[in-house]
């Protein structure tokens, strides 16, 4: 593993072309395609800014990166694909040939917790949803205590509703947070985040399990995507009322879909159910299905990247095979 402050030497020397993005808050995010050609969103607004970076200065980021999270073989392969947070960014890419055309990236970069926008934020400032969607959310999930998943594509705001709707738990809850890179910070004060690691056997399923002995009033998951499911189901129908997690899906009926997929892959080995009993066992434990969406939109002849809340349902049961929702918001 190359020592961590020549990795970061390495890498702040090739991206300096790019550097003003990278240190200006209002940038979300940074994406560099092949040929060096660099992408800006900042304030909704996705702005080309030319060729700025060489094959070479790419190759030398990802290879930093790979090396800097300890993933030598990686680094050292000729078509190294890198997946990484780093300090406040996540970073993706690729060297060339997995795209013929060249070697690429995208950095997102996480907002600072002091920066990370509150529920009234995202309300009037941001427009991400109203007034009376954000007392629905708090009535079922924080009140009322309804397990919620929040679906949505990558980018539109999951993390950022979640991290403001879980602000407004109370100080007498014990909260538990499994993610595998920092998202989630939550202003409460009993709170325990862990992170999940399978490079160094540390697996989400494993922290689910732990989550489940550390007595927590909330489980906060930061995405269902693989073989923690069934354990988070679990989870969800067992003592851990309020609890939460992230989904990718493109509605709130696709959402279930995929729930529902990633639960009968993550069944224990030689376990079976059938497809009815798991829609049963779903709509009994998600109570609140909440839909996030990215559009961009015209604004002034010029293209925005708009987040919004579209959809807040309930799961009230499941009829002839399919669920049945009642949409709030």
């Amino acid at each position: 593993m190359l020592n961590p402050k020549v990795a970061l030497d390495i890498l702040a020397a090739q991206l300096q072309p790019v550097r003003q993005w990278l240190d200006d808050p209002s940038v979300t995010e940074l994406m560099i395609n092949p040929g060096g050609l660099v992408f800006v969103e900042a304030d909704g607004v996705i702005v080309p800014q030319g060729a700025l970076l060489t094959e070479g200065s790419i190759n030398m980021a990802l290879t930093a990166i790979a090396k800097l999270v300890g993933k030598d073989s990686i680094a050292n392969s000729a078509t190294a694909i890198v997946n990484a947070s780093i300090e406040d960014m996540r970073i993706a890419g690729a060297k060339a040939p997995v795209c013929p055309d060249g070697s690429f990236m995208t950095i997102r970069k996480h907002k600072d917790k002091s920066r990370r926008p509150t529920l009234d934020e995202l309300i009037h400032k941001y427009r991400a949803l109203t007034r009376e969607q954000a007392d629905l959310l708090i009535r079922l999930v924080i009140q009322e205590h309804k397990n919620c998943i929040i679906a949505g594509g990558t980018g539109s705001g999951k993390t950022t509703l979640l991290n403001a709707l879980l602000s407004q738990i109370g100080a007498h809850e014990r909260i538990l947070t499994i993610e595998d890179s920092r998202e989630i910070h939550i202003a409460v004060p009993n709170v325990i985040s862990v992170l999940s690691n399978p490079d160094d056997g540390i697996a989400a399923r494993d922290l689910v399990k732990l989550a489940m002995r550390m007595r927590p009033d909330r489980l906060i998951l930061g995405e269902t995507r693989g073989d923690e499911t069934y354990d988070l189901i679990r989870a969800f129908n067992s003592g851990h009322p309020g609890s939460v997690s992230t989904i990718h899906a493109d509605s709130a009926v696709q959402a279930l879909s995929a729930l529902e997929m990633l639960f009968q892959m993550s069944l224990p080995p030689n376990a079976s159910m059938p497809p009815e009993l798991v829609k049963r066992y779903l709509a009994e434990s998600v109570h609140v299905i909440v839909f996030a969406a990215r559009r961009i939109v015209p604004v002034d002849g010029v293209q925005h990247v708009v987040r919004r809340i579209e959809q807040i349902s309930l799961i009230t049961g499941v009829h002839n095979e399919n669920y049945l929702l009642e949409t709030l918001g």
